[in-house]
């Protein structure tokens, strides 16, 4: 198949451009024909692609100067929403009669439509509604998210998750004495961090926590992940007020050999956001051997159906009595649920699974056209 990714931006922190790359690159080694439309070709910190992904600008796709090779592209793939020009992208497939999938990467969650909504409510009217409702087939990570879709009229929805790529991944993970509580991931409002520094606070107040810590070997919250719009400035605020500066860590992104040291060092993942449509960082903390804790506005239930985790409520209190849990497990219990979310993690997380399913549904939709 010939087929089109179409993504505002392929940076490295994101989700979204995580699930495109990967696809991207796993289409590729199946001997596809791939090429990812961006709007900008020129930032510095590109989701690593392999050479078989042509990267193009998707104004060459928007040009009206020459005529459009109707055999170019069987499959036109868009990632996200609210986007003009991935509208204009939308209706220059129907145009062209190319099949169009959207993958809404959570953005239909109720919160996300939410949060700051009066940006989104003239672009819902206007084109993204009819854009969805006109596509062949609609994308979904989980059928939490394929139930916000199909409760909005979209009713083409196909359920394939995130993945991680796991034969890259060492087998067994040791408990590790380092202390260390993670959070990977953008620092932005959705993330519900606020609360887990609040719950940060709980914990370092509690016996337990002081009876696992010393002065010289304690407990360490370390908050991994770009800024998006200055939000760390408000986070460090809190740490300051909260006297947590001795104990919360804020490093920055990482990628690659550094990411993948932060979880092999970690304890224990953190994810206490106020929506996701999967959390990938999950996944991947789980594929590693580590034990995670979630909230329930993640679609991660499946955590403590499998003793990998807990999944509970996004407020200081109930994420401090879950990393209480957690600390007073010990390493023994922590690494066995770690080694149950890698058992996990094989049965249904894995890439080459993730890009099998997305297949299956461009060749289904492939055969209904024709």
């Amino acid at each position: 198949m010939k087929i089109l990714q179409v993504i505002t931006t392929i940076q490295k922190a994101a989700g979204t451009s995580v699930f495109c790359g990967e696809l991207a690159n796993g289409l590729v080694a199946d001997g596809h024909d791939v090429a990812i439309a961006i709007c900008d070709r020129s930032i510095d910190d590109t989701y690593p692609l392999d050479s078989g992904v042509k990267l193009i600008p998707i104004s060459s796709l928007l040009s009206s100067r020459q005529a459009y090779d109707k055999n170019k592209y069987n499959i036109v793939h868009i990632h996200g929403l609210w986007s003009p020009i991935l509208h204009r992208v939308h209706n220059w497939a129907r145009c062209n009669e190319i099949q169009v999938v959207w993958s809404t990467h959570g953005m239909t969650a109720p919160w996300a439509l939410k949060h700051k909504w009066w940006k989104k409510c003239l672009a819902w009217w206007l084109y993204q509604r009819r854009d969805l409702i006109d596509a062949t087939l609609i994308h979904c990570t989980t059928e939490q998210e394929a139930k916000w879709n199909r409760n909005l009229g979209f009713t083409k929805c196909y359920v394939v998750p995130l993945g991680t790529d796991i034969d890259c991944i060492k087998r067994t993970s040791c408990a590790t004495t380092n202390k260390r509580l993670l959070f990977v991931g953008r620092l932005y409002p959705v993330k519900g961090l606020e609360n887990l520094i609040h719950a940060w606070r709980i914990v370092c107040d509690s016996s337990t926590y002081k009876s696992f810590s010393h002065a010289e070997d304690s407990w360490k919250l370390r908050i991994v992940g770009p800024d998006q719009a200055g939000h760390q400035a408000t986070l460090m605020a809190l740490v300051k007020s909260l006297k947590l500066d001795a104990c919360v860590e804020f490093p920055g992104p990482k990628y690659g050999a550094e990411l993948a040291r932060e979880y092999d060092e970690c304890d224990c993942l953190a994810l206490p956001s106020y929506t996701e449509n999967f959390g990938a960082t999950v996944v991947d903390a789980m594929a590693r051997g580590k034990p995670v804790i979630t909230s329930t506005y993640t679609p991660w239930e499946e955590v403590v159906e499998r003793v990998c985790g807990w999944w509970v409520r996004n407020d200081p209190q109930s994420l401090s009595g879950a990393i209480l849990e957690m600390i007073d497990a010990g390493n023994a219990r922590r690494a066995a649920m770690g080694l149950n979310g890698r058992k996990l993690v094989e049965e249904k997380y894995t890439w080459s699974a993730v890009i099998k399913a997305m297949v299956k549904g461009y060749e289904e939709i492939q055969n209904v056209k024709a």
